[in-house]
């Protein structure tokens, strides 16, 4: 009984902390990058549920190029991070639009 008991609480300690590793090793990357990077804010419609932004983040990261996606459902915004030599502005809210969720850049530039 002791056994199992040691093996869970292994097992738990693993999975806890793998997680962090990942996120410490994905924000040194993101870190290094930090200098070729472009961070613009989308205005987002149609978000009616708490739903939307977890569609909307994940369409926006399948672009390639796209670091870091943060929705906000009261504001119905998006603010992306990402690499302009790989993805463009017009790429990140075409994929939020072909998922069903609308994407203006909030400031109206285009680029």
């Amino acid at each position: 009984m002791t056994h199992i008991m040691k093996a869970c609480t292994l097992g738990m300690v693993l999975i806890v902390s793998a997680p962090v590793v990942t996120a410490v090793a994905h924000d040194s990357h993101q870190a290094a990058d930090k200098q070729d990077t472009k961070t613009v804010t989308f205005t987002i419609e149609k978000m009616t549920c708490a739903t939307c932004p977890i569609t909307v983040r994940k369409a926006m990261e399948k672009i390639d190029g796209v670091l870091s996606v943060v929705t906000d459902y009261r504001n119905r915004t998006a603010k992306v991070v990402f690499d302009p030599a790989k993805a463009k502005v017009d790429m990140i809210a075409k994929a939020s639009t072909d998922a069903g969720y609308p994407a203006k850049r909030a400031d109206s530039k285009k680029s």
